[in-house]
Formats: structure tokens, sequence, C-alpha cells
């Protein structure tokens, strides 16, 4: 009787040790596993984005390129670790043309432990981290929201977008994002400055990156607002304009007259060789846009005229060999 009792009190501490012990599994997650049957490490291990590097002068980028990896090193996106159970292993990355949607050209460099071990890693803007000891190379893909901070856009293969075409866009509209982004510091910027003795207007461009109607802001002189700003917008773009995005539709207008009659701005602008420089519709009517936006800007001006080389109906005569219709004003 007493040797039974022994044994019922053996088989209870049996059992609430192993309790114990599972309760303590389920603290901690499950590690996936790849499809080599490599399993990783149970111990949490960190990818130290705060240690990363990136330079982008090192790549020779292109300008669209630069931009992104500028705005990726200024971002706040390296600051946090991430734990590095929460990607997946990716078998093979050896075509270019597997990558989302294509390969990129940079990316920021760190240490990291895996498995117990230090590897040099390569982290790349769409959700990937190339390790290497320089022997053997690991492809680290994130999949899921937990790991994404340090990214820009997501992971995805040829056959994940043929499953989802959204994804093949991913990477454009980050880039529709970054421009507003740089628009919108510009703007900042623009706003905290003055010149002496000048005024800040508006110059409108087309920027088919930018969701909404934009402009450049130049400093003129305030006797003429108006025609200073008209002659800014025949100046052209400058270099920090151009990198935001900025088009110009200017098709051989380098002179121009402007007056202002009943709240109506009158202009007439003289274009040198219209055979050149005069490529589409589309380009007359974006360069009529813009004036008028510039124009109608100011209080004194509610409507716009426009004529070109003596022509009012110069859209349908340049483009459609419509007969030409004479200037209804003379300045």
């Amino acid at each position: 009787m007493e040797e039974n009792f022994y044994k019922i009190l053996l088989t209870v501490v049996s059992l609430i040790v192993a309790g114990c012990s599972n309760a303590e599994d389920r603290k901690h997650p499950i590690i996936l596993q790849n499809t080599n049957k490599d399993v990783t490490s149970s111990q949490p291990q960190s990818l130290q984005i705060s240690q990363s590097k990136l330079n982008c002068t090192q790549f020779n980028l292109d300008e669209i390129d630069n931009m992104v990896c500028d705005y990726w090193k200024e971002s706040e996106k390296f600051r946090e670790a991430i734990k590095i159970q929460d990607y997946e292993t990716y078998p093979s990355l050896i075509e270019v043309n597997e990558l989302s949607p294509v390969e990129y050209n940079f990316f920021t460099t760190t240490e990291i432990n895996y498995k117990n071990k230090s590897y040099q890693a390569k982290v790349f803007p769409n959700s990937r981290v190339e390790l290497s000891d320089g022997n053997k190379v690991i492809n680290l893909i994130c999949n899921k929201d937990s790991c994404s901070k340090p990214f820009l856009w997501g992971f995805a293969t040829e056959s994940t977008i043929k499953a989802n075409p959204n994804l093949s866009d991913v990477m454009m509209n980050k880039l529709s994002d970054i421009y507003n982004y740089n628009y919108k510091k510009y703007l900042r910027d623009k706003d905290t400055q003055s010149v002496r003795n000048k005024t800040a207007v508006k110059v409108y461009f087309s920027n088919p990156h930018l969701y909404d109607t934009s402009y450049v802001i130049r400093f003129v002189n305030k006797e003429s607002s108006l025609k200073n700003a008209i002659q800014e917008y025949l100046n052209g773009l400058t270099v920090e304009e151009k990198n935001l995005g900025f088009e110009s539709n200017n098709f051989g207008n380098n002179s121009f007259e402007v007056k202002i009659e009943d709240n109506i701005a009158k202009i007439h602008f003289t274009a040198n060789d219209l055979t050149t420089d005069l490529r589409s519709s589309q380009q007359v009517i974006d360069f009529s846009h813009s004036i008028r936006m510039t124009a109608e800007q100011f209080n004194t001006v509610d409507a716009t005229e426009i004529c070109i080389n003596n022509i009012s109906n110069y859209q349908m005569s340049f483009l459609a060999n419509e007969e030409p219709i004479k200037c209804p004003f003379v300045l």
C-alpha cells in the first residue's frame, strides 16, 4: 500500500514538471525551417540594423535609383533591430529576373549573427538580406509585417507577380511616394526662405509623379511680378527641380509680352522653330495649362488669353493644320 502511494506521488510530480516545461515552450515561437531542413537556432537572433552602412555614391546609380537610395538612407528604417527568426530562407537567387521586379543595384551593409555564426550582410530595399561568410551565401526573405521595418517594399518573384499582379506596381508606388515626400520637403524648405526686396511666386510645371497640380517657387522682383513669373517659366528648370520630377513643356517660346485688361491676362508668345521643338499635342496642352495657372495665381487675374506667333487657335493650327485665326489683341 505504501509502495503504491509513492508510485502515484512520483507520477503526479512528473506530470507537473512536464506541464511546466510545455508552458515554457509556448513562450518561444517555432523557428522556420528552410527547404534543406536546416533548422535555425532556438536562441533569438537579431539583425542589428543600427550598425548598417549605406553610401549611395559608391554604386554609380542612375537618377531614379539614387533618389530612392538617398530616401532610404535618410529614413529612420535602420534604427531598430529585428528578429532574424521572422525571416524565411529562400532556396536560391541565381537568376536576376527572379527578383521583384528586378534586382537592385544598391544595398546597406552590416554584420549579422545567424545560427551562432557571424556573416557579412547586404540588406536590399525589397525585403531581402544576403548573408556571406566568404564561402557560403544565404538569402533571407521577409514576408511578414513583423520584419518589414527596414525595407522600402516587399519581395516578390515572377511566379508571385503572376498570381498577384499588384506586386509588380509596389516599387512604382513607392517611387511615387518618394517623389511626393521630397516635394513636400522642398516646399517646407522654400517656405522658410526669403529674399530681400523680392516676392515668392508659384511657377507651374508638369510633374507626372505628383498627386496634385504642382509648381516650383521662384523669387522675383515685386514690380511686374506676373511678367517675371512667366519669364521664370521660360527660363526652364533647375537641376533640383528636375530631380523632383518636374518637366518643362515649352516648345521654343523664348519671348513674350503681357498686359492685364479687365482682370484678363493677355499674353503673346513668340516661338522660333516649331518644326524642331514642337513634338506632341500634349506638350501644347501642358504649356497652356502651366501658363494659365502661373498667371491666375495673382489677385488681379481672373482669366488668361494666350496667343503664339500672332495665332489665337495655335493648338489646332500647329497640330491639326487648321486655318490660323489672328490673335484678337495687339500688345
